[in-house]
């Protein structure tokens, strides 16, 4: 599947700007005013005494926040600290991301960082904490590695974290000729998985965060033209479960106009989870002057003059810039079903099958025709997997087996016993007698 999307934009003076917003805000803002007469024109606010209800919390959320935050937090603080609220309509519950970057040490050459985060979305909630070191290598090039540990859990749920841990190497260079290269890659390892018996104890289910690693470049081109930048930007990924993967990779060419005016690009990606992707973009920005406009000259003309000499911009300010990487990684959740296949032959009851999850554990066998009573215990070999015979009497039974530490339970088979010496295979209680349930 191909997608192309073309954008145009226009940037204005900011006198104008004033000017179209404060005269949007008095015809478009939907007010409700209390107690008072309508008012003439086509603008009728609609009387009501009854207390509005706020919609959507998400529009005043995040500029209060921030709003309050400018008051009680320094500005040293203040300019490390991103802070983005929210509300989920879908889970009905607000949202919050913080992500703090803070130099602990600092040298000439080199600095220490530590970089920790929350993130509360509707439906996941995770916290992280990360440390590193960046050192300047000359005036042109910097190299970081970091570290850092998540932990990630259901929002609303009282159970243990999934937690992972991980490793990063940057790379910030001005190779020569006005040209520019960042490059970073991260790698990720769980570190544990959390289990959960489901199905009324008949199987296990089971989550873990994957394994893999990302990497992405950034490169502007050497000066080929001084009214031309261009720029080449590429990502990777590949994250790995147990069953299953997550892939994808993306190129894309970026070329701009130096006095900000134009802007083209051509994108193409590839993902395991949305396919492949074409995206070709285009931007004009055009600064709008109303007083040129007025005296009947062109009011258009692009957003800044293009400056003859070319700036290389300042490695060791990335010293103080947040890592690169993925935070929000897929969870994986898979369920291993417990079987049972049993069988009689005169008053002796064969059965095997298997616990995959529990390899060199005990297990109990339990019959009963009422209640279930405990009649012998085995031990699965190295793949979980169990066999074995019992004797009973003449009768009709269920017959399970029960790994009890984990409460894990196999389907209950029914068999009958009786006084003959020809085989009959068991089954459950709607399908008479064959071989058992799985």
């Amino acid at each position: 599947m191909k997608k192309t999307s073309c954008k145009i934009s226009i940037f204005l003076s900011p006198t104008l700007l004033a000017i179209l917003s404060l005269g949007g805000l008095c015809l478009f803002l939907p007010l409700t005013i209390h107690g008072q007469p309508s008012l003439p024109g086509i603008f009728q606010p609609e009387y009501n005494s009854a207390v509005q209800e706020i919609l959507w919390p998400e529009q005043y959320l995040d500029p209060t926040v921030k709003y309050g935050l400018n008051f009680v937090l320094p500005d040293t603080i203040r300019e490390k600290l991103v802070v983005d609220t929210g509300y989920d309509r879908w889970s009905r519950v607000p949202t919050l991301k913080l992500d703090y970057f803070v130099p602990i040490k600092a040298w000439p050459d080199r600095t220490l960082f530590v970089s920790p985060r929350v993130s509360l979305s509707g439906n996941r909630e995770s916290y992280s904490v990360g440390a590193g070191m960046r050192k300047m290598l000359g005036s042109d090039t910097l190299v970081g590695v970091h570290a850092f540990h998540d932990w990630v859990r259901a929002r609303g749920t009282k159970g243990g974290f999934l937690q992972e841990i991980g490793m990063g190497l940057e790379l910030s260079t001005l190779p020569g000729k006005h040209s520019d290269l960042s490059l970073s890659v991260n790698g990720y390892l769980p570190i544990n998985e959390q289990q959960e018996v489901v199905r009324e104890g008949r199987a296990l289910a089971k989550e873990r965060l994957p394994y893999g690693a990302d990497g992405q470049v950034s490169f502007l081109f050497p000066a080929i033209s001084d009214a031309v930048d261009m720029r080449l930007d590429a990502k990777i990924h590949a994250y790995g479960g147990q069953t299953s993967n997550w892939w994808g990779h993306s190129a894309g060419l970026t070329v701009s106009s130096r006095n900000g005016m134009l802007t083209a690009s051509v994108e193409r990606s590839t993902d395991s989870q949305t396919g492949d992707n074409f995206h070709v973009r285009a931007g004009l920005s055009l600064a709008f002057d109303w007083t040129d406009m007025v005296a009947g000259k062109n009011p258009f003309s692009s957003p800044y003059e293009a400056s003859p000499h070319r700036f290389d911009r300042k490695i060791r300010n990335s010293m103080y810039a947040r890592p690169v990487r993925q935070h929000e990684l897929p969870m994986e959740r898979s369920e291993r079903l417990i079987t049972l296949v049993s069988a009689v032959h005169e008053d002796t009851v064969a059965f095997r099958g298997a616990f995959p999850d529990h390899p060199n554990s005990r297990v109990t066998v339990q019959v009963a025709q009422s209640p279930w009573r405990d009649i012998m215990e085995l031990n699965t070999d190295s793949k979980g997997a169990f066999s074995g015979k019992v004797k009973l009497p003449a009768g009709e039974y269920r017959v399970r087996l029960i790994h009890k530490p984990s409460g894990l339970v196999t389907t209950g088979a029914r068999i009958v016993v009786e006084d003959s010496r020809s085989p009959d295979w068991s089954t459950d209680a709607a399908q008479g007698n064959h071989r058992g349930d799985h």
